[in-house]
């Protein structure tokens, strides 16, 4: 069973029960559409604690669905999922971040009032936000910037040009990233030359790494870059954002190996 509760404005609550068929699926999404085009902007309160299971029929009218409501992502910029079951939540998890314009995060049952007020919390448009801000850390072995908003190809040269200079000049560095209200990512950056080029460059030319953020969805991906980099990564709370900065402050070993190279 899928049951829209839209009583809540701006919070959409949505329970998911049992075994999900295609005519729900579709009876859904015939009353989702224009409760969303009403609202305006809305935060999504996802419930999966008693869900069971999906037909092979109803998943694919979901896909279908949901590919509709691509154009309409900005309207819902926050959807908290609350979810006892770990496949699911690690799905939600690894792919968050490659949903634009949307931030996603998964709670567990004991955290469903948390998430409550997480997602009725919503951030400004994206429009009204600066997306990538580079910081000022005080170090010339330091860079930082802020991630606030959605980001897409604009940004990339707000922090592939200051990450290059520093590559050029040779050393290690450290580097800060305070993620705030990450709203997603235009997909196409994924694709783009030059922040790509710039990244293997810069994991070869990076000491430490610090990301602030209460955002849960970043850990699994700090622990694939623990894999395939030498680069010490850590996460640390926004209440704990001046221990990140005395991190990466801290004096560059010397004995660190240099092998960045501006290929």
């Amino acid at each position: 069973m899928l049951n829209l509760d839209t009583s809540a404005a701006p919070l959409f609550r949505i329970t998911v029960t049992g075994v999900i068929t295609r005519e729900e699926v579709k009876a859904f999404y015939k009353e989702f559409h224009p409760a969303l085009e009403q609202a305006g902007r809305v935060g999504l309160l996802v419930d999966l604690t008693r869900f069971e299971d999906i037909a092979a029929g109803a998943m694919f009218e979901d896909i279908v669905s949901e590919f509709g409501l691509l154009d309409d992502l900005s309207k819902m910029p926050r959807c908290a999922v609350v979810t006892g079951n770990r496949t699911i939540a690690g799905m939600i998890r690894y792919t968050a971040p490659l949903v634009p314009k949307m931030d996603m995060q998964v709670f567990d049952p004991e955290k469903a009032a948390e998430a409550e007020v997480w997602a009725r919390d919503l951030p400004k448009d994206k429009r009204d936000l600066p997306g990538i801000t580079m910081l000022d850390s005080g170090s010339p072995d330091v860079l930082a910037f802020e991630v606030e908003g959605y980001i897409d190809d604009d940004d990339v040269d707000k922090i592939v040009a200051p990450f290059r200079e520093r590559i050029a000049r040779g050393g290690k560095f450290n580097a800060l990233a305070r993620i705030t209200r990450f709203g997603g990512f235009d997909p196409e950056i994924m694709f783009d030359k030059s922040l790509i080029g710039m990244k293997w460059d810069a994991v070869k030319a990076m000491h430490r790494y610090a990301i602030v953020t209460d955002s849960g969805w970043v850990t699994p991906f700090v622990g694939i870059a623990r894999m395939v980099s030498n680069v010490d990564v850590k996460v640390f709370p926004v209440a704990a954002e001046t221990s990140a900065w005395d991190w990466v402050r801290e004096p560059i070993p010397s004995e660190a190996p240099v092998t960045s190279e501006v290929e």
